[in-house]
């Protein structure tokens, strides 16, 4: 019995954390002319949600970039491009 509901509580979590959600494709260009309260939401963050260690990099709306999608979903980005954010030269 013990194992059984610890095999059923594994197999929810892992169908729960590789849900892949829905994102709003990103305006060009990669740093979104909004400000950076509208490009994070708050109630996308999912500090507990795993992702894999896949490198497949996105850059956020922030001007960040993330190591795959699934970080970017997950720190609350709600805007990205693929590949890696420019870097600034100065």
């Amino acid at each position: 019995m013990k194992r059984t509901l610890l095999f059923l509580s594994l197999a929810a979590g892992l169908l729960t954390a590789c849900q892949r959600t829905e994102v709003e494709p990103a305006p060009e260009p990669a740093i979104c002319p909004i400000g950076p309260l509208e490009c994070i939401d708050p109630t996308r963050i999912n500090l507990n949600a795993g992702c894999t260690a896949q490198y497949d990099p996105v850059c956020g709306c922030d001007g960040k970039t993330y190591s795959n999608a699934c970080v970017a979903d997950n720190a609350g980005v709600r805007f990205y491009t693929k590949g890696a954010c420019a870097t600034k030269a100065n």
